[in-house]
Order: C-alpha cells, then structure tokens, then sequence
C-alpha cells in the first residue's frame, strides 16, 4: 500500500470523525489500487492495521467489507463468483451481519433471522441489531434458520424489496460509518444466494480471518496511540514514561505475535482457536491503554472533541463493545480453556 494512500486517509481523518466525508471513501480508495484482491492475511492484517492507525472509522468500514469478500470467496458459488468484482472494485460496499452466526457458533447466542424455505429459495424475517457499511447498493452477507433448525449463510442486496435500512446510529465516534439496524419483512433470497448450508464448516473456515483482521483494528489504534504518547513525555509528563514503554513493548509483541499466526493461516495451518482469542483480547485491552496515556499526556488538547488524541480515544471506546465484545471473548476464552483441559 502506498505512503500516499495513508496520507490521503490521514489528512481525512477530522471530516470523517465529523461526518463530513463518508468511511465508505476508503473502499473506493482502496478498490481502485486492486488492494482488496490479496491472497496473503498477513499482508491484507498489515494493510489494515496501517490504516487503523490514521483513521478507524475508515478501517472499520475496510473491515466489514474485506469480511464480506472473504464471505463470498468462501462460499465460492456461482453468485459468489458473478458479484465479487464490484467488491474487490469497491463499486459496491460489504455488510457483515454476521455477530449472531458468530455468537451461536460459540454459545453466546442465537441467530435472530428465521429462513422459511419457498419456491425457488427462502424467506427472511427479523431484525439484525447492529450493521454498517450500510446503503441501497450494499451486498449483506448474513444467517438465518430455518423452522427445521438448519441454518443458512446467504446473501442479498440492500435495496431488496423488504429490507429497512434504519437510521445512523448517535455514536461517540465512528459516526460516518453508516451503522444502523436492519429489518427484513418476507425479503425473498434466491437459492442461488445461498452461500452454505454447512454453518460449522464455514464458520470455522472465515473465523480466523475474523478475529486476525479485527486485531488490526485494535492494534492499529494502540500503535498511533502509544507512538503519539511517547512524543509529549517532557516535563511532569515524564512520570508516565514506564507507563508508555510498557504498553509500547505489549503493542510491539503483539504485532509480532500477528504477523507469526497470520503467516501461519497463509501456510493453511490450523492454529488454536485459544491462541485467536488470547490474541484478538489482548489487543482490544492494549488498545484502551493506549488511548487512555495518549489522552493523559496531552493535557488539554486530549479533552478537545477535534484532537486526534480524542478521536483516538473515542474510536478505542468502540472496541470492548464491537462483536465478539470483551465480555464475550473472555468468556469464549474461559470456556475454551476448559475444554481444552478436558
């Protein structure tokens, strides 16, 4: 990825924070540079962790759509094949309604969609909580059940006849994001739309994708948040300085630990799904401690809403509660351990 494409999202980092330009900015950004057609995790984990460290509205929007073409590439179908170049283009934007599939296929949850089986595919109704990426021209990738108890990964168009795209979510930061909820009422997804009907077996393929890139997230904040800090260390502030060596050694370990397993998953290796959780937790944790000395430090200029010290932290307050949350790892965690054990 080029200095100048960091740079561009770095100059635009104030207007997207305000909701001026639009996150969904980067896809095309990125799409015209053929940078979402990468068969290398560790380069594509790279890339966006690179990203996050200048701007995480935009690297979040980067993330829900490159999940949506890893969705796609997965499933590998006829549809999958025909819609995937307006993806990888960034023509069209990805949306990952996928927290309750995650969430069922580790316990924590349910998947809220019912899927009535009808001629010629099935019907979707209920409500997805919380997506983003969200337009009329959006590709969403989700899961539903059916009566039965079989459940789908499928995919439709966001100007699907039945789909409401809610309001924008008043969030803290993150706000250009286009994040709201979605309700289905009988929206008709053709069977060729049907991505798999084996939900273990593709979650477990995309999980590791899912878990690596959204560590790049947390890391890409904790990286630019820490770095920042350590800048500002003069006078009283220097009482901090092991404070910001420490989280600066963690941030440092744990993109080397990143860059070890993501390289791992290109060899096509299996790697512990304890080790996936241990990482993407302790990245979301280092992220808040970053963000929290980076505000410290700067005085006042970390409580102005326009600082990048504030966006900074405001955009580390998203991550304990983005899906799977820190609650929810912790206790996937534990439960992985456990059963490891036995």
């Amino acid at each position: 990825m080029s200095t100048a494409i960091l740079e561009k999202i770095s100059e635009n980092a104030k207007a997207v924070d305000k909701n001026q330009i639009p996150a969904r900015y980067g896809l095309e950004l990125l799409g015209a540079q053929k940078l979402f057609v990468r068969d290398s995790l560790r380069d594509t984990a790279r890339q966006l962790r690179q990203i996050a460290g200048e701007d995480l509205s935009v690297a979040f929007g980067i993330w829900a759509h490159t999940m949506v073409i890893t969705y796609l590439r997965t499933a590998g179908t006829e549809y999958a094949h025909r819609i995937l170049p307006a993806l990888e283009t960034g023509e069209r934007p990805g949306v990952t309604g996928m927290a309750p599939a995650f969430k069922e296929a580790a316990g924590a949850g349910t998947i809220d969609l019912t899927a009535t089986p009808v001629d010629g595919g099935i019907r979707l109704n209920g409500r997805l909580a919380w997506a983003s990426n969200l337009a009329d021209d959006a590709v969403i990738v989700t899961a539903g059940r059916t009566p039965a108890g079989e459940r789908l990964l499928l995919a439709f168009d966001g100007d699907a006849e039945g789909v409401t795209l809610g309001a924008p979510f008043a969030l803290l930061g993150l706000n250009a994001t286009s994040s709201a909820w979605v309700t289905l009422e009988d929206v008709f997804v053709p069977e060729g739309q049907i991505l798999s009907r084996d939900f273990e077996a593709f979650i477990s393929a995309v999980r590791p994708t899912f878990m690596i890139l959204q560590t790049s997230e947390c890391l890409g904040v904790a990286d630019a948040a820490i770095s920042a800090a350590a800048t500002r260390l003069t006078g009283i502030n220097a009482v901090l300085t092991e404070d910001v060596e420490r989280v600066r050694d963690q941030v440092t370990h744990l993109i080397h630990t990143q860059e070890l397993i993501a390289a791992v998953l290109d060899d096509a290796a299996v790697v512990d799904r304890v080790k996936l959780l241990e990482l993407r937790l302790a990245a979301a944790e280092v992220a808040s401690a970053a963000a929290a000395l980076e505000v410290r430090v700067a005085g006042g200029a970390g409580y102005a809403q326009s600082s990048p010290a504030s966006r900074r932290f405001r955009e580390a307050a998203f991550i304990p509660v983005q899906s799977p949350s820190e609650t929810q790892l912790k206790w996937e965690l534990a439960r992985a351990k456990a059963q490891k054990e036995n």
